[in-house]
C-alpha cells in the first residue's frame, strides 16, 4: 500500500479545530528523504505526470489551532513529528476527528 501526494503534503483540519499535516515529499521522513533526482523531475522538468510523490511511510504532525505542534501529547511520540505507515494514519486521522473540540 503507497501514498502518493502531489507537491508532497496536505493538511487536513477537521471541524474540532485540529489540523493534521501529512508530508511524504523531499525532506520529508520519509523514503523520499533526499531524493534529489525525483524532486528534480518534480519541480524542474515541468511534467504534470511527475508531479508526485509516492511512499509506504508518511510523515506526519498535529496542530492546535492557535498552531501548535501537538502530536506527542495525542499520540505516542518522542517528538512533534512521527513517521508513520499508511495503516497508523487511517488511525491517527480517526483520533484526531475523534478530538474534543477545542474552545473557541
Amino acid at each position: 500500500m503507497k501514498i502518493r501526494t502531489e507537491g508532497g503534503h496536505f493538511w487536513i483540519t477537521f471541524e474540532n479545530g485540529y489540523t493534521l499535516s501529512v508530508f511524504n515529499g523531499y525532506g520529508s521522513h520519509t523514503e523520499n528523504n533526499f531524493a534529489f533526482d525525483k524532486w528534480h523531475r518534480v519541480y524542474e522538468n515541468g511534467n504534470p505526470f511527475e508531479n508526485y510523490w509516492e511512499s509506504k511511510l508518511v510523515e506526519i504532525v498535529i496542530i492546535n489551532k492557535e498552531g501548535d505542534l501537538i502530536t506527542q501529547d495525542i499520540i505516542e511520540s518522542d517528538d512533534s513529528v512521527k513517521t508513520i505507515d499508511i495503516n497508523e494514519l487511517v488511525e491517527v486521522i480517526n483520533i484526531v476527528n475523534n478530538l474534543e473540540k477545542e474552545v473557541s
